[in-house]
C-alpha cells in the first residue's frame, strides 16, 4: 500500500493543517472500533496496520482528508476519488473526507472488511 522510510508524529503531520485534525480523529475513532491498530506516520501519509497496512490518510487537501482502505474485492461507489485494481484480487481505494458526518454505516461497513483483510484472517 503507502511506504516511507521518514517517521514523524500525528502532531507533525497536521502542524500546518491544525484544522483537519478532527478528520483524522474522527477517521481513527472508526479504524479503532474494530480492534487496535498500529499507526505509522511518513511525511507524506498515515497508515493504520494490524497484521499488515490496510487503511490510511494519504494527503491533506484544503477541503479535508484523502483517505483509503485496501479491500480483496471490488465495489462500486460515487464516494471513490479513485479505485486501484492490483492484480489478481486486490483493490485499494481512496475517499475524501470533508465532515466526521460522513463517516457513516456504509463507510464503517469497508473499514470494518478493510480491518479483517489488516488481520489477514481467511473470508
Amino acid at each position: 500500500m503507502w511506504h516511507s522510510c521518514v517517521r514523524r508524529s500525528v502532531e507533525d503531520f497536521f502542524a500546518d493543517h491544525e484544522d483537519k485534525r478532527p478528520l483524522y480523529d474522527a477517521f481513527l475513532a472508526l479504524v479503532e472500533r474494530f480492534g487496535p491498530v498500529t499507526v505509522n506516520v511518513s511525511k507524506t501519509r498515515i497508515s493504520f496496520q494490524m497484521r499488515v497496512r490496510f487503511a490510511g490518510v494519504s494527503g491533506i487537501r484544503r477541503n479535508g482528508l484523502v483517505c483509503g482502505f485496501w479491500l480483496k474485492r471490488r465495489i462500486d461507489s460515487p464516494r471513490f476519488s479513485r479505485v486501484e485494481h492490483l492484480p489478481p484480487g486486490d483493490y485499494v481505494y481512496q475517499f475524501r473526507l470533508r465532515d466526521p458526518g460522513e463517516l457513516d454505516d456504509e463507510v464503517a461497513g469497508w473499514i470494518e472488511e478493510a480491518a479483517m483483510v489488516g488481520r489477514q484472517l481467511p473470508f
